[in-house]
C-alpha cells in the first residue's frame, strides 16, 4: 500500500498527572497525481492516515486528531 502523507515530525510526551503518554505525530499530505475532484485524496489521505495510526495503538489507547491548514 502506498501512503498519501509524509510524517513529518513525531513528538512523544508524559502526562505525569494522568499516568499516561502521547504522541503527537505531524504529517503533510501528499497531492494526488491525477487532476480529479479534491475531495476524494482528502478522504483517502485521512483513511490511510487513520489505518497508520489504528496499527501502531493497543486496545485501550484513544486517537484525537486536528486539522490545519
Amino acid at each position: 500500500m502506498s501512503c498519501r502523507f509524509e510524517i513529518d515530525g513525531t513528538i512523544t510526551r508524559h502526562y505525569r498527572r494522568f499516568n499516561a503518554v502521547g504522541t503527537q505525530i505531524t504529517v503533510r499530505l501528499l497531492s494526488p497525481s491525477t487532476n480529479v475532484d479534491p475531495v476524494t485524496p482528502f478522504l483517502l489521505s485521512v483513511n490511510d492516515l487513520f489505518e497508520h495510526v489504528l496499527h501502531y495503538m493497543s486496545d485501550s489507547d484513544m486517537v484525537g486528531m486536528t486539522i490545519h491548514n
